[in-house]
């Protein structure tokens, strides 16, 4: 049998005008990380995220009139095997329309040729590694942004304005967003006449950076590309920045992380990255989440970090996806998918004009600042 984690988000909330009182709930799953190294992301989550989107969605009339819950099932990241057997059960089980969460990009690939077959749709917030199949195995919708849209761009930039001429890469080998990011990484860095000055890796988990710091001592570069989960990438950073390595930092989705932050001890400040949202976008649906996250977190002097953003956004998108399809098949759903045009979210208008990753009308790039908040980039001026 399924290894299910025993929590139901049934939420005891008075029901909307729009909420059958005797229609039976509509129980999701929630595949996520709640055990290893990375337990702590899907306690996160699951208290500051689903939670709070939930309530908001039952209040509004749920799914079809339906009360919405969630039941968590373990996708133990960041091994694989039992993740795609649990998998696949959900799938041979006609009552599960959609999947939704997963994390890792690890998680979503490891499942690829199995959705292919299976035929449901896969809708996962948190993925941010460059995707390597052309076909995002027919079903799955990711929400990040992606390096390959970014990376360009926000490099540009900082060799505009901060007169950037060499750099070092650095990323985690074991770990596939990593490694298919970094592809992208050299790729841009070179057409824009970056000196990549070399690269230094290291496996998830590492906590001693000696060796790599002295590489890069050695190397002087004006800017260190980082791609390493959020916790690596923090721990790395603390050292050069203890033994006097000033370069400025660049990364992606990885600086908007609380995990970055924390481990960093705050010399995560002046990182330059992108994600979902800046917390310095004046757009009440932006400034309403942030409000919403300090209550519930009782931390009024901070932002939340991309990851909960993430999902506490996307829950809204599924949520008005599963409300728009003609019924609960997982046909349906997928169509659904297709139709949203320009649906409004934290990090602005997205559309999936196909299968595979959303379009956005500009990237959000942010640099952190004092207290570990995203600000936009350079700085908007509306």
């Amino acid at each position: 049998m399924m290894r299910l984690i025993a929590f139901v988000l049934g939420l005891g909330l008075a029901a909307g005008p729009a909420l059958s009182q005797t229609a039976e709930p509509l129980r999701l799953p929630f595949p996520y990380i709640f055990s290893g190294p990375l337990i702590e992301y899907g306690e996160r989550v699951w208290n500051h995220a689903l939670i709070p989107a939930v309530e908001e969605i039952n209040r509004k009339g749920g799914i079809k009139g339906r009360k919405l819950e969630f039941y968590k099932v373990d996708t133990r990241f960041p091994d694989t095997a039992q993740w795609v057997a649990e998998f696949r059960r959900l799938c041979a089980d006609p009552a599960v329309p959609v999947i939704y969460g997963v994390g890792a990009t690890k998680s979503t690939l490891a499942i690829y040729e199995d959705t292919n077959k299976c035929g449901i749709t896969v809708f996962n917030p948190s993925s941010a590694g460059q995707w390597p199949h052309a076909d995002f195995g027919r079903w799955t919708f990711r929400y990040q942004p992606t390096a390959s849209n970014v990376y360009p761009i926000m490099f540009a930039r900082v060799k505009e304005l901060f007169g950037t001429k060499t750099a070092i890469v650095s990323y985690t080998i074991d770990d596939e967003y990593a490694v298919n990011n970094v592809k992208v990484v050299r790729q841009a860095l070179g057409s824009l006449g970056i000196n990549v000055l070399g690269e230094t890796s290291f496996k998830s988990k590492e906590s001693n950076f000696a060796s790599h710091v002295a590489t890069i001592r050695a190397a002087n570069p004006d800017a260190i590309v980082l791609n390493h989960q959020a916790g690596d990438a923090g721990t790395f950073l603390l050292q050069l920045r203890e033994r006097g390595i000033k370069a400025q930092v660049v990364s992606d989705t990885v600086v908007v992380n609380e995990d970055f932050w924390r481990l960093s001890k705050g010399e995560g400040k002046g990182s330059i990255g992108y994600g979902i949202y800046a917390a310095d976008d004046p757009r009440p649906i932006v400034q309403e989440w942030v409000a919403t996250w300090r209550k519930l977190t009782g931390r009024a002097n901070e932002s939340p970090d991309n990851i909960v953003t993430a999902y506490y956004d996307t829950i809204k998108i599924l949520a008005h996806v599963l409300n728009d399809a003609k019924d609960l098949s997982r046909e349906a759903v997928r169509e659904a998918f297709l139709r949203l045009k320009d649906f409004e979210t934290i990090s602005g208008p997205v559309t999936w004009p196909a299968v595979g990753d959303p379009v956005r009308t500009r990237p959000v790039m942010v640099q952190i600042d004092e207290n570990g908040a995203p600000r936009f980039w350079p700085k908007r001026s509306s």
